[in-house]
């Protein structure tokens, strides 16, 4: 509702500014050289150069630098721009030139003259566009953030509510592995080490921006180990995990990509016929690919349409909107079978 208001009056501003631009220039243009005098002669080429100006300020402002800011193509941004102020320039031109020759002048001007003029405009109208655009480009970039922030803060909040003491239950795991130990239940002490590890992970190790691609490949392997100790030997059940990486010190937001991973098991596993999980993850030259094949077990559609938690898949896609905007491409498929995640990364 908000952002409908705040839409609403941005709509009304542009409005507002645009037609205020337009009689100012309107009635500038009959103060200025030998002119005629008849207001009705002007509305018609200022109107014509007010509709140019408006796209060449929206195309650029928005779509050009919406563009920009997923792929980040400095190049390809710059060549759009100038393509643009040209194409718009040149055809705003002819029109004005072939529709009203004799309005700015008791002599006709050539064409290049008046190309010249419509050029110096535009370029004036161009870099208010660029400024407005990458201002509003730059505070949706801080909104998003403030939200990731926000986001981060209220699911830490429920977890503390919701749950024991993770500090607590993390000291509770490290007495119960001792007592396994100690009493020969090595089983038991595996288990709870594992989950010790994870728990760690989650509360010190995952709390910067940034961790080693190694350390989140531990966890996943960690994870992946936890889910096979559970599913007894008689369950029809197959996992695949297969990890490669060129570099293990590629650094990646931790805890990104788990949620693929736990949706994978907690949606893919049956005890009535054979299911197969497949995860790949793979690092090579600064791009890191996710794929997890899961089937579709149906005891669990009616709970998640989509194969995956509404809430957990929404989240996640938030979450490298902002962290990875123009970096990743992320693909979900669902033939009713078979659910596939791929997920692409950028690490650079």
């Amino acid at each position: 509702m908000i952002i409908r208001v705040f839409k609403r009056k941005e709509y009304i501003i542009h409005s507002i500014i645009w037609i205020g631009g337009f009689t100012i220039v309107a009635g500038f243009v009959q103060t200025i050289g030998n002119v005629k005098r008849e207001m009705g002669d002007f509305i018609y080429p200022v109107a014509l150069g007010t509709i140019f100006n408006v796209l060449l300020f929206y195309i650029v402002s928005i779509k050009l630098i919406g563009l920009y800011s997923l792929k980040r193509s400095g190049y390809l941004f710059l060549g759009q721009v100038v393509v643009t102020l040209l194409g718009l320039t040149i055809i705003e031109t002819v029109l004005d030139y072939s529709l009203f020759p004799a309005y700015y002048s008791t002599e006709i001007e050539s064409l290049y003259s008046q190309f010249l003029v419509t050029l110096v405009f535009n370029l004036f109208v161009l870099a208010i566009a660029l400024g407005y655009g990458f201002i509003k480009m730059w505070l949706k970039s801080e909104r998003q953030k403030q939200e990731l922030k926000s986001q981060k803060l209220s699911a830490e909040l429920d977890f503390l509510k919701a749950q024991v003491n993770p500090h607590v239950l993390f000291n509770m795991l490290n007495m119960a592995f001792s007592s396994a130990t100690t009493y020969g239940d090595e089983r038991t002490a595996d288990i709870i080490e594992k989950t010790s590890s994870q728990l760690r992970y989650v509360l010190y190790d995952s709390n910067t921006d940034k961790v080693s691609i190694r350390k989140e490949i531990d966890h996943i392997e960690g994870f992946v180990a936890l889910q096979k100790m559970r599913i007894s030997a008689d369950m029809p059940v197959k996992i695949s995990l297969n990890v490669s990486t060129d570099n293990e010190n590629y650094q990646i937001s931790p805890l990104l990509l788990i949620p693929f991973i736990e949706n994978a098991f907690k949606y893919g596993i049956s005890f009535n016929r054979p299911t197969e999980i497949n995860i790949e993850l793979k690092c090579r030259e600064n791009t890191l690919q996710l794929l997890v094949r899961n089937p579709i077990i149906t005891d669990f559609t009616s709970q998640s349409r989509d194969g995956f938690s509404g809430i957990g898949l929404e989240n996640v896609r938030k979450r490298l909107s902002i962290l990875y905007p123009s970096n990743h491409i992320l693909k979900i498929s669902n033939d009713g079978e078979i659910f596939i995640v791929n997920l692409t990364i950028n690490l650079k």
